[in-house]
């Protein structure tokens, strides 16, 4: 029987009615809330000041159009792909290259620092996903430690790690 789990003294249309008279209550609150049109509200709302930026530093250091970058989360570095075919991490309080990675393909379109800021993501026309570990030897080799870990029918226009370094979304 449907009304098996009802308590004592309970009928289903009991609780039909009970749930009438909550969405007519929530129906009530939602209109109190509702009491202006959002293009009434913007009229009155004050125009922001001009914005004033300044470039700060400037990394030099690409041959080509950047076509992306990404901070990593010490807020210290940046890693950036360009048409050059290459992928660059800065250290951007010094503007000093960290590490460098010339791709077998020119468009580099995509690139991303794991939440750890201990690899990075990159890919574009090859159509695949590279994962390239970072360490602290700038001298060392990370074109011989990289892994492809997606392949795809077509270019890569983007790619981010999720809250994991083992997970990258493209």
């Amino acid at each position: 029987m449907a009304c098996q789990g009802l308590a004592s003294g309970e009928t289903l249309k009991s609780l039909k009615a009970e749930s009438e008279t909550l969405r007519k209550k929530l129906e009530e609150e939602r209109k109190k809330l509702h009491d202006v049109e959002l293009e009434k509200v913007a009229e009155k709302a004050e125009a922001l000041g001009e914005l004033n930026m300044k470039t700060r530093r400037t990394l030099k250091g690409h041959g080509n159009k950047v076509l992306c970058m990404d901070w990593c989360k010490d807020k210290r570095r940046i890693v950036s792909s360009s048409q050059d075919g290459k992928v660059i991490v800065w250290d951007a309080f010094t503007t000093n290259k960290e590490h460098a990675v010339t791709m077998p393909t020119t468009w580099v379109m995509a690139c991303a620092y794991a939440p750890s800021g201990c690899a990075i993501a990159c890919g574009g026309l090859d159509n695949k996903c590279s994962v390239y570990p970072l360490s602290l030897d700038k001298d060392e080799n990370l074109a011989a430690k990289k892994k492809s870990v997606a392949m795809h029918t077509n270019y890569l226009s983007g790619c981010t790690f999720t809250n994991s370094d083992m997970q990258v979304r493209d």
